[in-house]
């Protein structure tokens, strides 16, 4: 499959440099891997994949902490706020993640268009009948207060909801991000903290040989004492983001938004007036609105 030749402006190529305090040819270098890394996603998630391709990427993947979540679902049932980043392989990564739990919870995720027969097809002969269906997906366009809340409130509900979407539904925060102010989606911090569930970071990233799942910290959803709402938004958004950031320090071209990455540094109309049209791709819209750690 032969991938797009890589267009980046002056501009473009200057700004991530700049942000990633990287020489311009290394962040040239860096834009050219990340977008036949999109390519290569774009085809494995959404183009019908050949039994013999299946086997050889489902074998790639590592999820260590399987038994320690499993003991973490079944010490503590309530519903929660599985946050992640569309970072490495996340599309299989959380169908590893979904099969893994298998009846011990139901995962639902927000989804902008809806994913396409063959990625079903897909995830059903690479996990099985764990893999999630259609129906776990809820459409952005038709979420609201009447939609969610029963979904929030229902034991054993893993609400999975992306933390970087570059229009994110509703508001942004200011946290730090690459030793700069940044702006990320204040939406899974506010879900959590409104409705009183746990968040659960986890994160996909390739090492050059294996596609890993890891999981984070879960983060209760409690204020500190004289925090307002406002306040402990933006100190989970900050905690979430602190988790992201090594994995996209360590490999910057598997972020599907690090073209983007000079909007996560401006005022949200700013960014709003910059983005480019929104993409067509269905496997591309996977987005949302007393620590307990994980062994890992």
């Amino acid at each position: 499959m032969m991938a797009k030749k890589a267009t980046f402006t002056h501009e473009q190529v200057a700004a991530v440099s700049v942000l990633l305090r990287e020489p311009q040819h290394r962040a040239r270098r860096l834009l050219a891997a990340n977008q036949r890394w999109l390519a290569e996603l774009e085809h494995r998630h959404d183009q019908w994949q050949p039994e013999r391709a299946l086997r050889r990427h489902v074998a790639r993947l590592r999820f260590p902490q399987r038994s320690p979540l499993l003991e973490l679902l079944g010490e503590d049932p309530r519903p929660r706020i599985v946050t992640s980043y569309h970072f490495g392989d996340y599309v299989y990564g959380l169908n590893l993640l979904a099969a893994s739990i298998g009846s011990r919870a139901k995962l639902r995720y927000l989804v902008r268009a809806p994913g396409s027969a063959a990625h079903f097809a897909n995830m059903k002969r690479a996990f099985g009948e764990r893999a999630p269906d259609p129906a776990a997906q809820l459409l952005a366009r038709e979420a609201c207060a009447e939609t969610l809340l029963p979904l929030l409130r229902r034991d054993g509900t893993q609400f999975v909801t992306f933390c970087d979407p570059e229009k994110p539904l509703g508001a942004r925060v200011q946290v730090g991000f690459l030793h700069r102010a940044a702006w990320f989606s204040r939406a899974p911090a506010l879900l959590g903290l409104t409705n009183r569930i746990p968040l659960l970071p986890v994160i996909n990233w390739f090492d050059g040989s294996h596609e890993h799942v890891v999981l984070g910290e879960q983060i209760e959803p409690e204020r500190l004492a004289d925090e307002s709402l406002a306040e402990a938004v933006q100190r989970i958004t900050a905690e979430l983001v602190r988790f992201f950031e090594p994995f996209f320090r360590s490999n910057p071209e598997q972020w599907r938004h690090l073209p983007s990455l000079p909007l996560y540094f401006l005022p949200a109309e700013t960014a709003g007036a910059m983005q480019q049209p929104e993409e067509s791709h269905a496997s591309a819209k996977q987005d949302t609105a007393t620590a307990r750690p994980l062994r890992r």
